[in-house]
């Protein structure tokens, strides 16, 4: 029974395949040579924009605070744009280390950035435990998975704001690249 259906879908595939005009299948046939371009063009625009965000990062934030560092100056005006160095944080504390980092955190009293997360799934018609608090969860046997973790905005605040008012902190620990970077704005007509 499952040949005859099988043979069955054969014709219908080659009485399609009669009925295809020849025109409309090279039209077809440019259209896919049309997007395989497109698509070799997009990836060929994608690495080229790799290679600017490259350069543009290693101009803005090493080649230009170098100079302007080597000038003893913080702020100037060239070619109808403001130039100013500003610090640069970035920070992600990596997954060996995360535990030290928030023990660490605990120990100085900084630990308010740390969130805790409950999740917790509930099966057909369990609407109403989901409603009820983490104590009677435990006690009913249920165990919610708990995660703790910290915004990467919020990381990069604290890290930022340790920095800037030299108090000590791990950056490695942290996942921390600190720097200057070379902001530019251009000024209004």
């Amino acid at each position: 029974m499952t040949t005859d259906i099988f043979e069955e879908q054969m014709f219908v595939d080659a009485d399609t395949l009669s009925s295809v005009d020849a025109e409309e299948t090279k039209n077809l046939s440019s259209l896919v040579q049309q997007l395989n371009e497109v698509s070799r063009k997009v990836e060929m625009c994608e690495d080229n924009l790799k290679v600017l965000k490259k350069e543009k990062q290693r101009l803005s934030m090493e080649t230009i605070p170098e100079l302007m560092d080597e000038m003893g100056i913080e702020r100037l005006d060239v070619d109808g744009a403001t130039v100013t160095l500003k610090p640069f944080v970035s920070a992600s504390i990596p997954t060996n280390r995360r535990q030290e980092a928030y023990t660490w955190l605990r120990e100085h009293g900084l630990d308010d950035i740390i969130k805790n997360d409950v999740i917790l799934s509930f099966g057909r018609g369990e609407d109403n435990v989901a409603g009820s608090l983490m104590g009677e969860l435990e006690e009913r046997g249920l165990h919610p998975e708990s995660k703790t973790h910290i915004h990467s905005m919020t990381l990069k605040a604290f890290v930022k704001e340790r920095v800037e008012k030299g108090l000590p902190i791990d950056l490695d620990m942290f996942g921390a690249f600190v720097a200057r970077t070379a902001d530019v704005k251009r000024r209004k007509s």
